[in-house]
């Protein structure tokens, strides 16, 4: 049987193009990362994307010999690049002032590209009021009942600021300030390391040189510190921080008498636990002038910073899509850049803040109950 040509011509059309060897590989993307606030020093990381023939392993790099200008009020400005840490470009904002209601023009040109972006620094919105439920305006008390009341349970307070004039949103942050923390990422392949090294030393017990096993030994102890000195709940004093809740403190403790885990997996446990309970942040439309204090955000006791930031459009857009739909924004169409030739943000933003001093009382309970509680002082920031 003969096959018509025409056929045999469209087989190989198709199988032509379903080849993925033959899909042209993405030219290379440069990402910005920078934020201007009045009295910081500008600082602007710059990666790219891999070089086309490894694109699909997903990965990013640095980008070193890049020329890095802003622009402001007729006046241009260059950055340095650093030298211990590779992609990040500065300037002293003794040089370059960031000045409220300020416009600043970024252009970056590499091996032939140029990426471009501008900014407009937002007015200040200063916070005018922090009120407290109890009604006097300085205590908040978390009883641990609270933690079977779910919906039911009060928010401890609120607070209220003035209206930006030109900001496109605001970005609320709370931070235990006392307790430590490392990011996931990579940290976590240390606290591999640390078992693999533990298992190569009973390994290698009684069949090297005592000084071959010192070196482990010092290599072992060098990652304990360090762990121990970012991941402990410890003040500068070395006195220990507690979790507000019984339920967290209980498991927190529980940690170290898992008989199964191995002391990598110990820590990594701590890791993840401290990386998602120190910090919270959120953000409020620019239509909105005031907030709840969340029993979410106080996690430890100690001292917390509540940090209001007045944002531009491109800080704000891509703080609310960033996060694949996390941020509570529409972010199924992905993030939104406003950065010519290349992706990320140059944004702006201007910052007011305020303390709490979180405290817990074990020995004083709801009418004489023994149930404990928490007491959380606003305290003026300085």
């Amino acid at each position: 049987m003969q096959i018509p040509i025409i056929l045999l011509l469209c087989a190989a059309f198709f199988v032509g193009c379903s080849n993925p060897s033959e899909v042209e590989n993405p030219q290379q993307t440069v990402i910005v990362v920078g934020y201007l606030a009045p009295g910081v020093d500008t600082e602007l990381t710059l990666r790219q994307t891999l070089p086309p023939e490894r694109y699909y392993d997903g990965l990013e790099d640095t980008l070193l010999d890049a020329e890095v200008w802003i622009s402001t009020e007729g006046e241009t400005f260059a950055l340095s690049p650093s030298t211990g840490d590779p992609g990040l470009f500065m300037l002293a904002h003794e040089t370059m002032p960031i000045v409220e209601g300020q416009t600043y023009e970024l252009l970056i040109e590499h091996q032939g590209r140029q990426v471009r972006a501008e900014t407009t620094v937002p007015f200040k919105s200063a916070v005018t009021q922090v009120k407290t439920h109890l009604g006097d305006g300085e205590t908040i008390v978390y009883n641990q009942l609270f933690g079977d009341s779910f919906g039911k349970l009060v928010h401890p307070g609120e607070f209220f600021w003035d209206k930006s004039e030109n900001a496109a949103g605001y970005v609320v942050i709370v931070e235990a300030v006392d307790v430590r923390s490392l990011p996931p990422g990579p940290t976590a392949p240390l606290t591999g390391d640390l078992d693999r090294l533990i298992e190569l030393r009973a390994e290698l017990e009684g069949q090297v040189s005592a000084d071959s096993l010192a070196v482990l030994d010092d290599e072992i102890e060098a990652l304990r510190t360090f762990f121990a000195e970012n991941l402990a709940l410890l003040d500068d004093a070395g006195e220990p921080i507690r979790w507000l809740r019984d339920r967290e403190q209980v498991e927190w403790e529980e940690i170290e008498d898992k008989e199964k885990w191995s002391e990598g997996k110990k820590w990594r446990e701590r890791l993840e636990d401290l990386f998602s309970a120190r910090k919270i942040d959120y953000w409020i439309p620019a239509d909105t002038t005031r907030s709840d204090l969340w029993w979410l955000g106080v996690r430890f006791e100690g001292e917390y910073r509540v940090r209001l930031q007045a944002a531009d459009l491109n800080y704000f857009d891509y703080f609310t899509t960033s996060f694949n739909g996390q941020s509570g924004s529409d972010g199924d169409k992905g993030p939104v850049f406003h950065v010519e030739g290349g992706t990320g943000v140059f944004g702006s933003y201007v910052e007011d803040s305020f303390r709490v001093l979180a405290y817990r009382d074990d020995r004083v309970g709801a009418e004489g109950s023994g149930v404990g509680k928490m007491v959380v002082e606003v305290v003026a920031d300085d």
